[in-house]
């Protein structure tokens, strides 16, 4: 009880804001207001097979099904959550996030024949500083939902790779063509695994890490981001 009275006490002065639009949240609202959660740009590309980012990654590698759940706007209110999520220490975004496509796409068997959920691994030293992965939140996430393992210990990322913004395609390709490596790959022999990130532009951070799983017999691989940002 006391504890909520020096909560509410300091929410008068220093009130909670939603990240999406910075507005004071009310009543039970939690990170992100009622109106964001009714605004949020929704893709739905899981109910199309041939959905952009299914065409963004054909014929350059080969993959089970693909869907990003929102778009990604300048100004916008993705854009605002996604950098509260990586930038200003909210790995619950992530979650909360991760929920929300979850229910959305096990509604329409998007899951299924899924079994372990990959998120991109950031590299250790950019990830202690962060202190998580953006990623790795989406895809718990997904998983709370879902019912399917998250594994984090198998693609890993070796090489600290610089800033993509404002690098061409190509350019992003070869910023990250070999920086990622998978430990134990007969752990993932002939499964089904969901690679998770947080936006896809090019997809060449995807595609890398993905051609590295491709390596592993029989394995299928399937792809989802957060965002799509076109």
């Amino acid at each position: 009880m006391k504890v909520q009275w020096l909560h509410d006490f300091i929410s008068v002065f220093y009130p909670e804001v939603c990240l999406g639009c910075t507005q004071p949240l009310v009543n039970q609202e939690k990170l992100i207001c009622l109106n964001c959660l009714a605004e949020l740009p929704k893709t739905n590309f899981h109910k199309q097979y041939n959905n952009p980012i299914f065409h963004l990654f054909t014929a350059r590698i080969p993959f089970q099904k693909a869907t990003a759940y929102l778009y990604f706007q300048k100004k916008g209110i993705v854009q605002s959550l996604i950098h509260n999520l990586k930038y200003n220490n909210f790995p619950e975004v992530g979650v909360r996030l991760g929920r929300m496509a979850g229910t959305d796409l096990i509604a329409d068997d998007f899951p299924k024949g899924i079994d372990v959920i990959l998120p991109v691994p950031l590299h250790p030293t950019k990830q202690s500083k962060r202190g998580y992965n953006q990623s790795e939140s989406v895809a718990n996430g997904l998983a709370t939902i879902m019912g399917i393992p998250v594994i984090t210990d198998k693609l890993v990322r070796v090489t600290r790779s610089s800033s993509q913004t404002r690098k061409s395609r190509f350019a992003r390709w070869l910023n990250v063509e070999h920086v990622f490596e998978v430990n134990q790959p007969e752990d993932l022999t002939d499964r089904h695994v969901l690679l998770v990130d947080d936006v896809v532009t090019t997809g060449s951070t995807l595609e890398a890490a993905a051609s590295r799983l491709l390596e592993i017999p029989a394995l299928k691989i399937s792809l989802f981001t957060l965002a799509y940002a076109p």
